[in-house]
């Protein structure tokens, strides 16, 4: 770390920040409240954040003015000027107005939903323990934000976890949008959730400073509350007013020398580090967490056993037991909130324990029934390295559609998540179908789909998934299905169409798509219309629908000739398989709320996902 800098020192860096915040005039109130803390974990000596060690997540995204300046002036935006910076936001500016993912060095986080913040630092913090790493992480939150229920399921985390690694600063400016928050409030409730809560002036970076060195020796996370004002500089009465959004009337902007105090802020900077001035001048961004490498899905499969053709139906839900043992010294994070037992993931767990900062080679984190913060909480761990698979019943992956695009898919970290009991078909009742969460997942751009009928395939899909280091989702229905396929004679197969041809025939004049555990109904469906002696029946079963969609045109039309009847069977709403089908095609699925009970061979019945239904539409539509 730096030498401490002085008070004088950082007075003259907050200065000038927050003459260029207010001269940016985007969301002044919470970026003026903000800037005595970016001065402190930047430029105090208090962290390694400038060389870049320490990491910093900025949560309070609509507030980025006086982090975008800290970045700028480490070198993160080279070639450009602090007045070009000012425009960011502006269409073909490099900077949006909130934070994005790498748009350049130290930008770890896409912000914008807020809440997300904490418990994304909480993955950074583990991952940095897993990996023996001294970093600490910090996260910058806004008091309004500690509102959304998902900060505290992440502070209850960091505490279970035993987090000594990672700081929250709250800017307890005292307003949350334009609701009245106490600041005295703040400390007994982080303090409540177990953290080391501080309070300290928020406008004092020398005190701050100061906090940031002692929790290097916390033993536990550390919450230090800012008390703040909102639009700090700011003319009367805006100065204070908890009505600030978007901008300032200008008439509230101080008249000052901001060329004056920036340049007097960087001299100051340029003096205590000397490689920034360098990194300001270069041609692009320092980069300081340049991507891993992964091994081939080949070598993650030669590390696979396969189940024997013709074995008793093997549930999936085996899955995380078996890939969690066989891939065991790999950097992944096998996860589960709640869903411990359904996941197969306990076995592991009572083998190795579960993540803790005592156990921080533990490859399997036992999470609380806290969806949000864990979906958050593995793209943090991606951002710093490890390799997150996260299980959970798809029915509770409704809870997660926000973290899982803003977090996860939006910023393209590799997450794997996997939903088990897909679709319809348990005796626990209708709390557990998950109707039309696959469409809606299906809706996030950048989220690669996949389904597995039976154990074989959904190893498979694991590795390939693992291996192409892209978020993903993979669906693993409810029952078990008999083993078709060794698990070698899976591996050769294309897996880049999304599509294997199960049955197939010259010239056919039907097509069944089928996914998961609907493929035997696909199959058996030809069968009855053969005995029919009705029309040539190819039977396709989609593994990847995020692939398939994908496809051109003419190579659809290949797998699905355009002069054949295109059908379809899914235990999943029907939209999900018709909308990669041609127009016009039959289409089975679970289309309604409700559906559970015992055995599944007469709810199956009842929902008219058979065989039988199957082949009866398809006839009729032929005649």
């Amino acid at each position: 770390m730096a030498e401490p800098a002085s008070a004088a020192e950082l007075a003259v860096i907050s200065a000038g920040i927050r003459a260029w915040v207010l001269a940016a005039n985007k969301h002044p109130g919470g970026s003026s409240s903000a800037v005595e803390a970016i001065t402190a974990l930047y430029f105090s000596g208090a962290t390694t954040v400038p060389d870049s060690g320490d990491r910093v997540i900025y949560s309070k995204g609509h507030a980025a003015a006086p982090w975008y300046f800290a970045l700028w002036a480490a070198g993160g935006f080279p070639g450009i000027t602090w007045r070009e910076l000012a425009g960011f936001g502006q269409l073909r500016h490099p900077l949006p107005r909130m934070p994005q993912r790498d748009a350049t060095t130290g930008i770890e986080m896409s912000a914008g939903a807020l809440g997300q913040g904490l418990s994304f630092g909480v993955g950074a913090a583990i991952a940095d323990r897993r990996q023996a790493r001294p970093a600490r992480t910090f996260v910058v939150l806004g008091d309004g934000e500690c509102t959304e229920g998902q900060v505290w399921e992440a502070a209850m985390t960091a505490t279970r976890l035993g987090l000594r690694n990672l700081v929250a600063l709250v800017d307890a400016n005292g307003s949350g949008s334009v609701i009245d928050l106490p600041r005295e409030t703040w400390a007994d409730r982080w303090s409540g959730f177990g953290w080391q809560a501080d309070e300290v002036d928020g406008h004092d970076p020398a005190a701050i400073a100061a906090l940031l060195r002692d929790s290097q020796t916390a033993v536990r996370p550390v919450a230090i509350i800012l008390r703040t004002i909102k639009g700090k500089g700011l003319l009367p009465p805006a100065e204070g007013s908890n009505s600030l959004s978007g901008e300032a009337d200008p008439a509230s902007i101080p008249s000052q020398d901001v060329s004056a105090l920036v340049e007097a802020a960087l001299a100051v900077i340029d003096t205590r580090y000397p490689r920034l001035a360098a990194r300001r001048s270069a041609r692009r961004p320092h980069q300081d967490h340049p991507p891993a490498a992964r091994p081939s899905r080949e070598a993650i499969l030669a590390r696979l056993r396969g189940y024997p053709i013709g074995a008793a139906p093997v549930a999936k839900k085996t899955l995380g037991a078996d890939l969690a043992a066989e891939l065991a010294g790999l950097p992944v994070l096998w996860m589960a909130p709640d869903a411990i037992r359904n996941s197969g993931l306990l076995e592991r767990m009572n083998a190795v324990g579960s993540w803790n900062w005592a156990s921080p080679d533990s490859d399997v984190l036992q999470c609380a029934i806290a969806e949000q913060d864990a979906a958050s909480l593995a793209a943090g761990a991606a951002s710093a390295g490890l390799w997150p698979a996260l299980f959970s019943m798809e029915g509770f992956y409704w809870r997660m559609l926000d973290q899982i695009r803003q977090s996860v898919a939006f910023t393209g970290l590799p997450v794997l998540l996997v939903g088990t009991s897909g679709g319809i078909g348990d005796p626990l009742g209708p709390m557990v179908q998950s109707d039309g969460c696959l469409s809606a997942l299906a809706a996030i751009g950048g989220l690669d789909l996949y389904e597995a009928s039976d154990i074989n395939t959904a190893k498979l899909l694991a590795a390939e998934a693992l291996a192409a280091g892209r978020p993903a989702y993979l669906r693993l229905p409810h029952e078990a299905v008999q083993v078709r396929r060794e698990l070698g004679t899976l591996a050769g197969l294309p897996l880049d169409t999304g599509a294997w041809t199960l049955r197939d025939c010259d010239r056919p004049q039907v097509v069944i798509a089928a996914a998961g555990a609907m493929r035997e109904a696909a199959l058996q469906a030809a069968d009855l219309l053969a005995a029919r002696r009705g029309p040539r029946v190819r039977v396709l079963e989609i593994v990847s629908l995020s692939r398939f969609a994908a496809l051109p045109g003419a190579q659809r039309d290949e797998l699905i000739p355009p002069t054949a009847l295109a059908a379809s069977i899914h235990n999943a709403p029907s939209a999900a398989l018709r909308a990669v089908l041609p127009p016009g095609a039959v289409t089975l699925g679970a289309d309604s709320y409700g559906l559970s009970g015992y055995p599944l061979t007469a709810l199956y019945d009842s929902a008219g996902l058979t065989a039988a239904a199957l082949g009866d539409a398809i006839s009729k539509e032929l005649a």
